[in-house]
């Protein structure tokens, strides 16, 4: 289960951060699938961190599980868009979720060591 979890952070996640800088580029359209596909990574997050603590990973576990509720409120702090500006939550944001991708990969790894 954790093998296919980890593809789903991998692949949903980049599809997220292409969605985000076509968001960016005014395809406003786009919103509602990067806001899909973002939760479904931050569910895939909180589901890893379960399983990494269950599995005695505690620090990487609790992290997933503040970054997975982290990566969606900052996503919705940016709301109302403001397209081609970059303001401090949109980094923010950015930052966010490229760690939580190396954060899937680190709870995965942990994962895969306690078995």
């Amino acid at each position: 289960m954790s093998k296919a979890l980890i593809m789903l952070v991998r692949v949903l996640g980049l599809a997220s951060i292409i969605l985000g800088a076509l968001l960016w580029a005014e395809h406003q359209q786009l919103l509602g699938a990067h806001i899909g596909i973002g939760f479904l990574v931050a569910i895939a997050i909180f589901v890893l961190s379960v399983i990494a603590l269950t599995k005695k990973a505690v620090l990487p576990g609790i992290l997933g599980v503040v970054f997975a509720f982290l990566l969606p409120l900052i996503g919705f702090m940016q709301l109302p868009l403001t397209f081609h500006t970059m303001r401090a939550i949109q980094v923010v944001h950015i930052m966010v979720a490229l760690s939580i991708i190396g954060l899937g990969e680190r709870l995965y790894s942990a994962i895969r060591s306690a078995s």
